[in-house]
């Protein structure tokens, strides 16, 4: 029989062959490939403290959220204008309570749920209250006109509602009995709801009513004695004003309240139809 010959990497007779430590050379480079990447692996998915990113500091930022590009009468098709223009005003005035509602959690919830909340105990140095509401203000003062555009959209909903389902109504009586308008009755309850919300939220931090009466005595003490204080009395009279003010619209727990008790334009049942102020 014939006998293979290998080539050896030595003379000796106990030499390895030169295809056996190329195969091990092959086998050692996959190793290490794979070991390689099973690493990154395991690097990418373990729990690691990594640099937080500074929102603040950062000139550029990157959404990922999908953005919708169509306009609501692009999506709107209808056989007749009226139904049309009724499905163009409540799908508007629903796009407008679900962006009250997202302003609302984004921009109010967390201030007024977590101010006064202090990382140890112990007394606040003198005049810190009163400084904690000065920078408060704004926001207040932020809130106080979303509860007047929330009371604004509530109002123009409800006579749309009232419009659309007046008995007089010829439009209702040939084209919308029955029709049901639950999406949209969603969104206004969600919109109500954020109301509620932020009359719980502001009632349940006792913190917030704890300073700000601090900062109305002192605001009175100011307003008698300016010249203590050294500021000019009219200013101080005017600031204390807007401070009642916002005291009764934001702070009172009236919130949803206001908005409920508020003058709505029904259809009257009277004029055939036309439209006239009652109280809801």
């Amino acid at each position: 029989q014939p006998v293979a010959h290998h080539r050896t990497n030595g003379t000796d007779a106990g030499g390895v062959s030169l295809p056996t430590e190329e195969c091990f050379e092959k086998l050692r480079q996959y190793v290490g490939t794979c070991e390689a990447e099973l690493r990154g692996i395991e690097e990418a998915l373990e729990e690691t403290v990594t640099e937080v990113w500074d929102a603040f500091s950062d000139v550029i930022a990157v959404r990922y959220e999908a953005t919708e590009n169509c306009e609501t009468h692009e999506l709107i098709r209808a056989d007749t204008s009226v139904i049309s223009k009724v499905m163009m005003a409540l799908s508007s005035l629903a796009t407008e309570f679900s962006s009250l509602r997202k302003h609302a959690e984004r921009r109010f919830y967390a201030p007024l749920a977590c101010f006064g909340e202090r990382f140890e105990d112990g007394s606040l140095p003198e005049g810190q209250e009163s400084e904690d509401i000065a920078r408060l203000l704004p926001l207040l003062e932020e809130l106080s006109v979303f509860v007047e555009q929330c009371g604004s959209a509530i109002r123009n909903a409800v006579s749309q509602l009232s419009g659309l389902y007046s008995d007089k109504s010829k439009h209702f009586r040939e084209t919308f009995r029955g029709a049901k308008v639950g999406a949209f009755v969603t969104e206004l309850g969600e919109l109500l709801r954020v109301l509620v919300t932020l009359d719980t939220i502001i009632a349940s931090n006792a913190e917030l009513h704890l300073h700000w009466g601090e900062y109305k005595r002192m605001l009175q003490s100011a307003a008698l004695e300016p010249e203590i204080f050294g500021i000019n009395a009219k200013k101080v009279g005017r600031l204390l004003m807007a401070v009642m003010k916002l005291e009764t619209e934001v702070l009172s727990g009236t919130i949803f309240r206001g908005c409920a008790m508020q003058e709505f334009a029904v259809a009257s049942q009277v004029d055939g139809g036309k439209e006239a102020e009652a109280r809801s």
